[in-house]
């Protein structure tokens, strides 16, 4: 089902992925003594009433190692940054290790209709001038595919489901400004991973890249239609019952 938000910054996504987390946290009927936030230092902190109660935040460093220690929380939460990291199954291990047994894990993951629209666009561009596709978006991921990473990194009943937005902007410049805004163009210059994009759009591509997203994704209330999938991702770390079965038989 598709949620219709007004939008006037990238900003406004936040309390969506926040909620998000939240709701499928208080789905579970017991308490949580010692949960834990995990955020990329480079991108704004979230302020909202989940990340308040939080035992404790972890701003990491490096997107490939989260350097926490093993067994100690029965709540991990990840806010959306998975798309940074080149080894999504190792940051997902990485999360089962710090949980204890029984231990509850929550992630957000940008899904694979956000920003359709501009990636067609600029795929249609992209093979009218250079005759070939680049990587200028951050790799998005399948709700099913969210689900097979999970059961990878040996979750227990691993589930993954996604929400749907829907919203409109007057331009692609202003688009483009958004995103630029939120930081979420500058992943080479923080992260060192080579996705595009990096550089400014050409003046020329833009005015273009305009006019054919008006004529193809116009919106009803006006300006042009942008989507944004949020699939967000549960499992738990299952108690060793051979290693239990073992200590009883000793």
């Amino acid at each position: 089902m598709s949620k219709h938000i007004n939008f006037s910054s990238w900003k406004q996504l936040e309390p969506h992925w926040v909620d998000g987390l939240d709701e499928r946290v208080s789905l579970i009927k017991h308490p949580f003594s010692n949960a834990i936030f995990v955020h990329p230092e480079f991108l704004p902190f979230p302020e909202s009433s989940i990340t308040t109660l939080m035992s404790s935040t972890h701003h990491i460093t490096s997107l490939e190692t989260l350097n926490l220690p093993a067994d100690k929380h029965d709540l991990v939460l990840f806010s959306p940054f998975l798309q940074w990291t080149q080894d999504v199954p190792g940051m997902l291990l990485q999360a089962r290790r710090a949980l204890k047994e029984g231990g509850f894990f929550v992630g957000c993951f940008f899904g694979q209709d956000t920003l359709i629209e501009f990636k067609s666009v600029c795929a249609e561009l992209d093979l009218k001038y250079t005759q070939g596709l680049h990587q200028r978006f951050l790799p998005t991921i399948h709700a099913k595919d969210a689900g097979m990473l999970m059961q990878r990194a040996g979750f227990a009943s691993p589930t993954s489901d996604i929400e749907h937005f829907c919203f409109s902007v007057p331009s692609v410049e202003y688009l483009v400004s958004n995103l630029r805004d939120s930081t979420l163009t500058n992943t080479k210059k923080n992260s060192h991973i080579p996705y595009l994009p990096t550089t400014r759009l050409p003046r020329n591509f833009m005015i273009e890249a305009n006019q054919s997203y008006v004529r193809q994704y116009p919106h009803s209330s006006g300006g042009i239609n942008v989507t944004i999938d949020l699939i967000f991702m549960c499992g738990w770390k299952q108690a060793d019952l051979k290693a239990i079965a073992n200590q009883t038989n000793s």
